[in-house]
């Protein structure tokens, strides 16, 4: 997959496209990519998709801007598997949310040759969001290509979307938020120096270096899965304040089980399968090393046979 910051200088050639913000990559999103790809290959054309960074409402609303359930870079991996070819990122700034979707589109079909769009059914694009699904029909009609509308997905009475995914990490409700994304949600960074604390209950743990825009789901205790450059262990996570310890700072920490070794200022990613139990305040130091010791049983018990 060949990725392009901005549009491409050198026109692509015939190509089917999908735009969005793709943040999360969740089974909508995938619903769209796998229509995209289908389309691709029945009409032989390259697989190309365009996201944003970043998110949109960033920048129209400040104020409720978006934590990201996946980061530019987890996106596109993300992405990869599902048969784009060409990954187009554009940085989205108050002079592309003033663009008509009459401009952005001339400046999309320079950049590329455009015979199919793949396209959600909310989806629209330009200033005040004029470039709906039915301008867009209009529009391709005249200049030789077609769109592909792909319908909401569901799953019982839910519709899959981002927002959607947010709250319930922001819940701390991982297994619904996973059945969501189809797959765990992660959290990847470098192993930074930590208070040492776990060490000193007999429980050393390894402290994840957050991105500063990435979410962090809610306050808890996870079982889940840790992908070192060692393997891939058992993990009982914590994330939260240390309200035991009168810690302030925000953390996220695991314990990785049947694991001996350092690794500091090493990338891991942090998989979260399920919520065990709320952050609690124990009494004492030796309190809470027994409820750690509780937490790690269960989490062996729950990921027995995943």
């Amino acid at each position: 997959m060949r990725i392009h910051f901005g549009l491409p200088a050198d026109r692509l050639g015939p190509s089917a496209l999908a735009i969005g913000s793709f943040d999360g990559v969740h089974l909508g999103h995938r619903s769209v990519l796998e229509r995209l790809g289908a389309m691709a290959r029945s009409q032989d054309l390259q697989a190309a998709c365009i996201t944003f960074d970043p998110h949109p409402r960033c920048v129209l609303d400040p104020a409720n801007c978006p934590a990201q359930i996946t980061t530019l870079e987890e996106r596109l991996q993300l992405v990869r598997p599902l048969g784009v070819r060409e990954a187009i990122v554009l940085e989205f700034t108050p002079s592309l949310a003033a663009l008509t979707a009459e401009v952005f589109m001339e400046r999309l079909l320079a950049a590329a040759d455009l015979r199919c769009l793949v396209v959600g059914y909310d989806f629209a694009l330009g200033r005040a969001r004029a470039g709906n699904v039915d301008w867009l029909r209009a529009h391709g009609a005249e200049h030789g290509y077609g769109v592909e509308v792909v319908e909401p997905v569901r799953l019982g009475d839910r519709e899959v979307h981002s927002s959607e995914v947010r709250r319930l990490l922001t819940l701390g409700e991982a297994e619904m938020a996973n059945r969501l994304l189809g797959r765990e949600f992660a959290m990847a960074g470098l192993v930074e120096p930590g208070d040492r604390i776990g060490r000193g209950i007999g429980w050393p743990t390894v402290n994840l270096a957050v991105p500063p825009t990435k979410l962090v789901p809610g306050r808890g205790i996870y079982a889940g899965w840790a992908d070192t450059p060692h393997g891939t262990f058992q993990a009982a996570i914590s994330v939260g304040y240390r309200p035991t310890f009168h810690k302030t700072e925000l953390r996220v920490e695991a314990y990785l089980l049947d694991f001996t070794g350092d690794l500091y200022q090493q990338r891991i990613e942090l998989r979260f399968v399920a919520r065990l139990r709320d952050e609690a305040q124990y009494p004492d130091a030796s309190s809470l090393s027994a409820q750690i010791a509780r937490d790690v049983e269960e989490t062996r018990r729950m990921l027995r046979g995943r």
